[in-house]
């Protein structure tokens, strides 16, 4: 029987029963990682098992994957040290992971970030994996950082890419971010005149821990999607409203801050860099643009353009999440650079695959990313040789109910493989729900695969599915099986 903890608010503490008394291995406080390698991660739930051999097929050798929680500090929560005064809560929860991965070849170590949502007293870490300890840990909080106490409004995660840049200030390679508020649409007037006046441009050596906060480039904007062009350093991002901001790093002034020109809006969670040739490009937002068209934006001219090209139709039935997208979805996710075939290969909110050529400027459908219902994605990885693409549909918490797959896409032949269902499995052995994911991460050699989960010790009623699962964040990592991976 677990113990009432002073302090917490009613539901989180009744979280806290359920987790403990779910939590089988004694993971949930420990930072312990465990190995598992089994037939039955092979094993399709009912959801989609009727698609098997024809939508999708079956990797012929389960992967080995390690497995631990992310300790954080507190794990449940208090109530607020500041009471809202709208009807916007100041609560903090659940921890969650918003950001994509990235991995240090100097060291073999992997790096995410999660937050806890939290608008007073908020924490923000980023996570390091080391494969070879097979430890994880948090570097120091990101709010602290900044000298924000509880009674100044804090950012509550970090919602983009962690970039590896070294700017001509920086003695070796820092990960770059921006950081981003939890509270919606936008805080209350009382949260600016505590002291908050927007999302920060940051940069952390994860070699000491050691940060450099560069300051609010745009007062009263926050930044749900941030790149880095690491080949001219420049950091991009979005805000909330679309707004658009680049920003030299290695002279700190801003090339672009503000909106679009008229009938041209930013999609708030995309930015595709073409590094060779420093264009930048996402899906149009704007209302009057139904097809969603690429809109391009030259730093070297500074302007913005609409290209012919659009996204193509959602041609599955629509999910739970996109059926009021309309019949064209925003690219929500894309590889990260180039493949060998010239191509990025993306994905609409609706978990349309598409491929961009940005030399034609061409964009080709690729059909529905997968069979189910779950078909939001929210990154994506390409293998060295380009020849496979990994993804996991259901990244907004409810992928458990397609049994949280990770796909391996063979762009050769158009073929799905699942490579491990991690639900049920995970909770049948552990207790532990595997949500939805917004951040992997392959190695250099493509022979290991970085995710961090969201997740949480749940219960589900027989059959019946709960709805999307936040709570404890998790870090995995899949080892492909050699045969599973032929370039």
């Amino acid at each position: 029987m677990t113990e009432e903890t002073p302090g917490l608010r009613p539901e989180e503490q009744a979280k806290k029963h359920v987790a403990e008394r779910l939590d089988r291995a004694g993971l949930l406080y420990s930072g312990k990682v465990v190995t598992d390698h089994s037939k039955r991660m092979l094993k399709p739930p009912p959801a989609v098992s009727k698609y098997a051999g024809t939508e999708y097929v079956l990797a012929s050798e389960p992967p080995r994957v390690d497995f631990g929680i992310i300790p954080v500090q507190p794990v449940f929560f208090s109530k607020s040290p500041v009471d809202s005064q709208s009807t916007n809560s100041n609560e903090a929860g659940p921890w969650a992971c918003w950001s994509q991965a990235n991995y240090d070849t100097r060291t073999g170590k992997f790096y995410s970030c999660i937050g806890d949502h939290g608008k007073y007293g908020g924490h923000i870490f980023p996570v390091e994996y080391d494969p070879a300890a097979r430890t994880a840990r948090c570097l120091p909080e990101i709010n602290r950082t900044l000298g924000r106490g509880v009674s100044i409004f804090t950012d509550g995660k970090v919602h983009g890419w962690l970039d590896f840049y070294q700017s001509k200030h920086l003695e070796n390679q820092h990960l770059w971010f921006c950081t981003y508020w939890a509270k919606y649409p936008e805080p209350d007037e009382e949260d600016y005149a505590s002291g908050y006046t927007g999302g920060h441009i940051m940069s952390c050596d994860p070699l000491t821990g050691n940060y450099v906060d560069y300051g609010v480039p745009l007062k009263r904007a926050s930044w749900p999607y941030h790149r880095m062009d690491t080949t001219r350093g420049i950091m991009y991002a979005v805000g909330m409203f679309s707004e658009f901001l680049a920003w030299d790093v290695n002279e700190q002034r801003t090339l672009w801050a503000g909106y679009l020109p008229d009938g041209m809006a930013w999609y708030v969670r995309a930015l595709l860099i073409e590094e060779e040739t420093g264009m930048v490009y996402c899906s149009n937002a704007h209302q009057r643009d139904p097809e969603r068209h690429f809109l391009k934006y030259d730093p070297f001219k500074n302007r913005f353009s609409i290209l012919e090209c659009h996204v193509p139709a959602t041609s599955s039935p629509p999910s739970e999440l996109d059926r009021d997208m309309g019949t064209y979805a925003p690219m929500r996710a894309h590889t990260a650079h180039r493949g060998p075939d010239g191509l990025f290969w993306c994905a609409t909110l609706s978990g349309q695959l598409f491929t961009f050529d940005p030399v034609k400027e061409e964009i080709v459908d690729r059909g529905p990313n997968w069979c189910g219902q779950q078909r939001y994605t929210a990154s994506m990885a390409r293998s060295p040789g380009g020849r496979y693409v990994y993804y996991a549909p259901g990244a907004h918490g409810h992928g458990y109910s397609d049994g949280s797959p990770l796909i391996q896409y063979d762009t050769r032949t158009g073929t799905r493989k699942v490579l491990v269902f991690f639900f049920p499995y995970y909770f049948e052995k552990y207790g532990y729900t595997a949500g939805g994911t917004f951040s992997i991460k392959l190695d250099e050699k493509g022979e290991r695969l970085f995710m961090v989960w969201n997740g949480a010790f749940v219960e589900h009623e027989g059959d019946v599915l709960r709805g999307d699962v936040f709570g404890q964040c998790s870090v995995m990592l899949v080892h492909i099986p050699e045969n599973e991976r032929p370039e």
